[in-house]
C-alpha cells in the first residue's frame, strides 16, 4: 500500500470506505465548494494563474497569521520535497517520501512514541504520520537554538490539538514549515501546498499550481476559514474520544485526525476481510518501525461503522483473543 489510498479502477474513484486516507472529517467547507464552481462557471481554466501568487499569498497570509514574503507556494507538499536534496536525517516511524540519508527509529514507550531530532538537518511531520504523535516543544526549541536545520512538516496540524511553529520562523531562520490544505479543507485532488519560511532556499517552476486553485484559495474567506478549522479541531477530538470507548485492541496516544492501532493478528488479513465488506485501513507497509499487526486509521466521522465491522470478526476464524 502506497501513500494516496486504495486505488482507484477504470479511471474512477475507488468505492470502499478509505480510512487509510486521513482527511477532514467535516468534509469540504460550503464556501470552497461554491469556489470551486464559480471558477469552472467563469472558466479561470482559460488562463494562466497568476505568475507570482501575490493574491494567494496575500490571503494565505491572512488566514495563518503570516507575512506574505514569507510564504512560498507548491503544488502540494510533496512538489516541496520532491525539490529538496537528500541530505536530512528522519527519526521513524514517519512519512515514506522525505528526503533523508539517516533514518532511525525512535521509542516506543507503551501507547505513544517518543520523537527526538539527531543530527544537524532533520526533517520530520508534527503531528507524525503514522503515530499520531506530537514531537515535545523543548525538543524542537533546543534543536533549533543549537543553529541546526529543521523543516518542519505540519499537515495535519490544522486537525490537531498541538501548537504550530510557524510563528517561531523570525526567531529561527534554520526553520521552514510547511503546511497544506489537502488534509484540513479535504481538497486532496486541488494540491495546494506551502511553505512558512525567511529563508526559501528551494528553487520551483512558474505556475505550479492550476488556475482553478488559485482563483479559489485567493477569494475564500480567512475568517470562515479560520472558524471552520476551529470547529474541525473539536470535531477530531470528539470522533478520537469515541473511538477510543468503542475500538477493541490497542490504540496509541494521538494528537491527528487519525489514530494508530495494533492488531493481535497481521493487518493485511484485517484488511482481506474488510475490503469485503467496502472497507479499507493503512497497512503499516512502507513505514519504518511498525509491525505487522499496526494499522493507521482515520478519524472520520463514520468510524464507528468500521469499528462495527471490526468487531464482527469471528475470533476462531482469525484467532483473535475474544
Amino acid at each position: 500500500m502506497k501513500h494516496g489510498g486504495f486505488s482507484w479502477n477504470k479511471g474512477e474513484p475507488p468505492n470502499v470506505k478509505d480510512f487509510s486516507v486521513n482527511l477532514n472529517p467535516l468534509g469540504v467547507p460550503k464556501e470552497i465548494e461554491e469556489l470551486i464552481k464559480d471558477a469552472i462557471n467563469l472558466k479561470v481554466y482559460r488562463y494562466y494563474p497568476q505568475y507570482n501568487y501575490k493574491c494567494l499569498k496575500e490571503n494565505i497570509g491572512e488566514i495563518f497569521d503570516v507575512n506574505p514574503s514569507y510564504i512560498e507556494i507548491y503544488n502540494g507538499v510533496s512538489e516541496f520535497l520532491s525539490l529538496l536534496t537528500d541530505e536530512y536525517s528522519c527519526p521513524q516511524p514517519n512519512y515514506g517520501e522525505y528526503p533523508c540519508y539517516n533514518k532511525y527509529t525512535v521509542k516506543e514507550e507503551g501507547n505513544s512514541y517518543v520523537y527526538d531530532l539527531r543530527g544537524t538537518k532533520v526533517i520530520t511531520s508534527n503531528p507524525v504520520n503514522p503515530t499520531g504523535s506530537l514531537i515535545d516543544e523543548s525538543e524542537i526549541l533546543e534543536f533549533l537554538a543549537d543553529k541546526r536545520e529543521l523543516v518542519l512538516d505540519e499537515s495535519f496540524m490544522d486537525l490537531s490539538d498541538g501548537k504550530s511553529f510557524r510563528n517561531k520562523i523570525e526567531e529561527y531562520p534554520n526553520l521552514v514549515v510547511l503546511s497544506s490544505f489537502t488534509k484540513s479543507l479535504s481538497i486532496p485532488g486541488l494540491r495546494m501546498g506551502f511553505s512558512f519560511s525567511i529563508k526559501q532556499k528551494v528553487r520551483h517552476i512558474p505556475w505550479r499550481v492550476n488556475s482553478i486553485a488559485n482563483y479559489v484559495f485567493s477569494n475564500a474567506n480567512p475568517k470562515k476559514i479560520r472558524e471552520f478549522l476551529n470547529k474541525s479541531k473539536e470535531k477530531v477530538i470528539e470522533i478520537r474520544d469515541n473511538f477510543e470507548k468503542m475500538f477493541p485492541f490497542k490504540i496509541y496516544d494521538t494528537h491527528a485526525p487519525f489514530v494508530l492501532v495494533e492488531f493481535p493478528i497481521p493487518t493485511k488479513i484485517i484488511n482481506k476481510f474488510l475490503i469485503e465488506n467496502g472497507y479499507y485501513i493503512r497497512e503499516p507497509e512502507g513505514f519504518i518501525g511498525l509491525r505487522d499487526t499496526h494499522a493507521r486509521i482515520s478519524l472520520r466521522d463514520d468510524v464507528q461503522d468500521l469499528v462495527k465491522v471490526l468487531n464482527s470478526l469471528s475470533p476462531k476464524t482469525f484467532k483473535l483473543k475474544s
